[in-house]
Formats: structure tokens, C-alpha cells, sequence
């Protein structure tokens, strides 16, 4: 499907009658496909589009920043104006099962997956009216690509997990070299890295996850690190330069380099650990393929990594395809979902890290693109869009004019419950309001983390109150109890059950005594079963454990009260101040209760005689 300001075209795809099926053609790689011809059938208007696809937006903001450099190094920052919103990812009409992910920036290429076979279109010559090349994906390359993580979880105190790798450089410029192998062409490069982000974003929309691509740097005159074919090596350099270099210039959440080089042996990617949102997110690609789809399917992988997610070693690791994006190998069956235990470990991570980078939403309102009434995605001009009227579920929205339901505030956001604008939950949370002119009510916002909760039971964190107890409830039932003292000190022990940190499957570091409320969480009463891994109960105590050390329910949370002034922060207990920096304990003795927590630094506004931190 392609939009211009009419609306969105239907294109169907037709045998060309003069080009039988073509055997051993000019594309590389490929033994046999089929041409076709894509025909437009006619114009579809709002309402009448039957095609399930979303345009995937470069970025949240409508603004990708691309940074090049000139012959003598100097870099050059802009926003491409001739970028087309041309990428798309949906569904194929009456097929549940099936997977598109598609670009029409000049002709239809892309990768489509019905429930029983997986095909890949590209444009032979002529553009969007010219002959194209349809062929079944059956890459069943002789030749393993492996991911180079080992299943250990970055940790400051612990030595990076690619240092044991390193060698010297075997390739000068690699991805000076990749550029010059594009025929040194921004836009051909440009497009093809499009093309994997959409395949990525396809892949991320299953786990609620927006993939906004808010910049790329092509090192166009020289590389700016040591490009080397271990893959560690290359990770540990890039890291370090992204730290350095790239944070300092242009805001993002997350880094990926992908090179031209051949990594050593099998890899074909590599990157941290539950990293995202500090120093170390990042990871390396290598452009394996020259299927833009392989190649997103790596990146997925990597940025999996970087959001908490080990590989699927377990059988019981189950996902909808022959392959799930996590394994640890890449099979000819490209993956384009996630399983089971990597879905369960994305939901640890936020949970338990509660990466705040991630705190702040992409507004659809200030994307520059063409809205489209029913795909899902709030644009310029819609006040709601719930997707296609048969799609559409939300009583809030009406689906056939993309407007509020009469009676309705808002359709969407985290602060709208049945139609309207929510009260505050609790002390953590504040009112918010509607504008009236938009579907979506105003930022979340919430007290200051470090403020006082729970008549003193514990202190926010986000907008939530964290406490051993209610930890319990969720672990154990709404009977469940925080243990003893007596039973929290089993930390000191060091045991599969009773310690603060795990490193690795078999080392269990015991809690310095002043952290044993920051350890394995302990709790009394409710069910005998736990809803998250084993049980293991002794006096009045009961604690969990689990086989995999990457995949443990039963810490205790990230900001739980663990003394006076203290929080849990890492399985230790920490000042207020360490753990949220100077603006908690400030803001909690001069707001007295009133302090609000935004994305923007700690400031004083004097209204009607109270001071409120904003």
C-alpha cells in the first residue's frame, strides 16, 4: 500500500504475461521466482481501506537527524527533506496469520509471511509500475550465523562480557569500506537501513514496543573507532565512542553499529545485556545478508539483548514460527516473534530495572506524516484511531471518522479510564486533565521519587509506592505478609534462596547485613504455590527460587523501603539521595508533599504561597 494526499492506493500483484517464470535469474543468491507486475487498482479513501498495514514512522518526532562527513572529516548534521513515508508493516486481508513488512519508496520491496510460506518482493526495473521479482525465502545457507553472547548479564562491577576477545584490527576501514561498497550513496544506504528498521519495529509491535529511529551517522570519509573482526573488540570501541562522542550530540536511548566486516567465526552480532537506558546500550551487526529482512532480524535480536532477553535455550521456549527471534542461532527461517521466555524476561527488565529512558512516550501528534484514518496510529488532525472498524475495540473512539465517541474525554493514554481523565491513585500519583482537543490527556505525571508514601511505608518511585508486601500479594495472594526480620537475615547465607546477588547460574553472593531487605524477598501466609517459580518454605518464612539466573522473580524491587531514608537500589540499601540524586531529598523537605516529578530538572515555581518542585 502507498498514500499520497488523496489517500491510500490498492496495489495487487499480477503475472506479467510476457516474462514467464524466470530459473536462475540476475538476482543474487536466488535460483528461481516469478514476475509480476504490481497493478493499482484504484484509489481508496479514508473508510475503504481494507489493506491492514501501518506506516512506520522514522521517528517520534518526525525529525531523523543524519550526520555524514565531508572529504577532510568534518561532520555534517541534517534532516533528509526527500524522506518518503513509505515503510509499512500489517497484515495481509482475511490471513490472521500473516506478517507484512513492506516499502513502496520506489516500487514494492519487502517481505511478506502467510501461514505457510514466506515470500520476498523486489523491483526488477521501472519502479512502482515496472516488473518486480517474487520469490519464496529459502536461504538455507550451509554456513551457521551465531550471535556472540553467552548468556552473561553486564554488570559495573564486573569486567565487560567482550573483553575476554579482543585481538588486533584485520580490516583498515570496514565501514568506510561499506559505505564506498553502496557506491558511496546516502540515499541507497538510507533506504536500506529502512528497511531493516521496519522489519525490526514488525517484529517489537507483538510486545507493545515503538522502534523510533531518531538518527544515523555514516562514517563517509573514515571510521571513527577500530572496526575489527572480533566482534568483542569492536563492541568494547564503539561503546566507549558512542559514551564519548555520540551521547554528548544527539539524545537517544540506544546504539546499534552495523559494519560491513566478517566478524571471526560464526558471529554475526553482539551487544550487552539488560543495558538500555545506560553506557552500555549498544551491540554490533554485521550486514550479513543482503535481504534487508536477515539483517533486521539480527538487530531485533541485539536490541532484545540490550532490553533484558537471554537466548531461547530451554525447549519450553515457545514462539508462533519454526524460529523465534532469541534463538541463539540464525536459521534460514528468518524469526519474526518473540517467545515465551523472552517475552517474561523483557517484562522482568521493566519491571525490575525500570528503565526511565523509557518513561518518556513518543507523541504520534507531532510525527510529519500523512494521516491515515484506521491504522492504528494517532496522527495530525485524528482526535483517536483504534485501527479498522473490524479491528477497532475501544468504545472511546469511533473508528469510521477517527473522533472521540460522544460523551468521551479521552481514548488512550495511561491517565484515561473509561472515557475520562482518572483521579490520582495514591500519593506517588497526581490529577491530570484533558486538553479537549485531544484524545490523549496530558503526561503522566507524578511525585518525586524519594517522597514519602503509604502513611510512611515507603517512598516513590515512577508513580508507584514499591513495599515488601505488596510484592508478597502478587507473589504469594492478597493473604500474603511480609516475613520477619529473622527471615530476611538468611541473606547473609549466600544460599540458592537466601542471598543479593546472582551473577551466574551457580554463585550466589550474600547481602552485607545492612542489605538484607534488598535480597531474595521473604514473605509469610497466602497460597502454598507461588505464581513465579519453586517455593521454599522453612519456619515462618517462604522465599522462591529459580533454574535460571537471568530469569528471577523474587528479588526484591528496585526503590523498596529497606530503613529510614533508604531505598533498594542494585540489592543494596542506599541513601534517598544515592539512589535519586540530590532532588529527592530536596524536594521532599521544601515541597512538604507537593512535589511533582517531570522529565525536566528539579526547578522552584512560588504559586499561591507553596512551593511545588516541577
Amino acid at each position: 500500500m502507498e498514500t499520497d494526499k488523496d489517500g491510500p492506493f490498492l496495489n495487487s500483484l499480477y503475472p506479467s504475461r510476457s516474462l514467464p517464470t524466470v530459473s536462475h535469474g540476475p538476482l543474487e543468491g536466488v535460483r528461481d521466482y516469478e514476475v509480476v507486475r504490481p497493478i493499482r487498482l484504484h484509489t481508496l479513501r479514508k473508510r475503504e481501506t481494507e489493506v491492514h498495514s501501518s506506516p512506520v514512522l522514522p521517528s517520534c518526532t518526525g525529525a531523523v537527524y543524519e550526520t555524514y562527513y565531508t572529504e577532510d572529516g568534518t561532520p555534517v548534521t541534517s534532516t533528509p527533506q526527500d524522506m518518503d513515508h513509505c515503510y509499512y508493516h500489517g497484515s495481509i486481508v482475511d490471513d490472521s496469520e500473516s506478517t507484512v513488512s513492506m516499502s513502496t519508496c520506489d516500487g514494492l520491496s519487502g517481505y511478506f509471511r502467510t501461514a505457510a510460506q514466506r515470500y520476498l518482493i523486489e523491483p526488477l526495473s521501472g519502479g512502482d509500475d515496472g516488473d518486480h521479482a517474487v520469490l519464496k525465502y529459502e536461504d538455507q545457507s550451509s554456513k551457521p550465523m551465531l550471535c556472540g553472547v553467552t548468556n552473561i548479564t553486564w554488570n559495573e562491577d564486573y569486567p565487560s562480557i567482550t573483553s575476554r576477545s579482543r585481538s588486533r584490527a584485520s580490516v583498515r576501514h570496514p565501514i568506510h569500506e561499506y559505505y564506498k561498497k553502496m557506491e558511496s550513496n546516502r540515499g541507497e544506504l538510507r533506504k536500506r537501513i529502512f528497511e531493516v528498521v521496519n522489519f525490526v519495529n514488525m517484529v517489537y509491535k507483538p510486545l507493545n514496543t515503538f522502534i523510533a529511529l531518531v538518527g544515523l551517522e555514516v562514517w563517509s570519509d573514515s571510521d571513527k573507532i577500530s572496526v575489527t573482526a572480533p566482534a568483542g573488540a569492536t563492541l568494547d570501541a564503539f561503546t566507549t565512542w558512542r559514551n564519548n562522542d555520540l551521547v554528548k550530540t544527539k539524545p537517544h536511548d540506544n546504539a546499534h553499529l552495523i559494519s560491513g566486516i566478517d566478524f571471526e567465526g560464526s558471529t554475526v552480532g553482539l551487544a550487552f545485556i539488560g543495558t538500555l537506558c545506560s553506557g552500555h546500550s549498544a551491540g554490533v551487526v554485521q550486514d550479513h545478508n543482503p535481504r534487508a529482512i536477515a539483517v533486521g532480524a539480527t538487530l531485533a535480536h541485539e536490541m532484545g539483548h540490550n532490553l533484558g532477553m537471554n537466548h531461547d535455550d530451554s525447549s519450553a521456549c515457545a514462539c508462533s514460527g519454526n524460529s523465534c527471534v532469541m534463538a541463539g542461532a540464525l536459521s534460514w527461517d528468518i524469526p519474526k516473534s518473540f517467545s515465551s521466555c523472552s517475552s517474561l524476561s523483557y517484562d522482568q527488565f521493566l519491571n525490575n530495572r525500570n528503565p526511565e529512558c523509557l518513561l518518556n512516550k513518543p507523541d504520534y501528534r507531532n510525527v510529519e506524516s500523512t494521516p491515515v484514518c484506521g491504522n492504528g496510529f494517532l496522527e495530525r488532525g485524528e482526535e483517536c484511531d483504534c485501527g479498522s472498524m473490524k479491528e477497532c475495540t475501544n468504545p472511546c473512539c469511533n473508528a469510521t471518522s477517527c473522533t472521540l465517541a460522544k460523551g468521551s474525554e479521552c481514548a488512550a493514554g495511561e491517565c484515561c479510564e473509561d472515557c475520562k481523565c482518572r483521579r490520582k491513585h495514591d500519593d506517588c500519583d497526581l490529577a491530570e486533565y484533558c486538553t479537549g482537543n485531544s484524545a490523549v490527556c496530558p503526561e503522566d505525571v507524578f511525585s518525586v521519587n524519594g517522597i514519602s508514601c503509604d502513611r510512611g511505608r515507603g517512598y516513590c518511585r515512577n508513580g508507584q509506592c514499591p513495599q515488601h508486601h505488596d510484592q508478597c500479594v502478587k507473589m504469594y495472594g492478597p493473604s500474603a505478609e511480609k516475613a520477619t526480620t529473622y527471615c530476611y537475615n538468611q541473606n547473609t547465607r549466600g544460599l540458592y534462596y537466601a542471598y543479593c546477588r546472582r551473577p551466574s547460574q551457580d554463585q550466589f553472593i550474600p547481602c552485607q547485613s545492612q542489605d538484607v531487605q534488598c535480597g531474595k524477598l521473604f514473605c509469610k501466609n497466602g497460597n502454598d504455590d507461588p505464581n513465579y517459580g519453586r517455593m521454599v518454605k522453612f519456619s515462618d518464612c517462604k522465599a522462591t527460587f529459580y533454574g535460571d539466573h537471568t530469569s528471577d522473580f523474587g528479588q526484591v524491587n528496585t526503590g523498596t523501603k529497606c530503613n529510614d531514608g533508604k531505598v533498594c537500589s542494585e540489592n543494596e540499601c542506599v541513601d534517598l539521595e544515592t539512589a535519586y540524586g540530590p532532588k529527592a531529598t530536596n524536594c521532599s523537605a521544601r515541597c512538604k508533599g507537593h512535589a511533582v516529578s517531570t522529565s525536566l530538572c528539579c526547578f522552584w515555581l512560588l504559586l499561591l504561597g507553596q512551593w511545588l518542585c516541577s
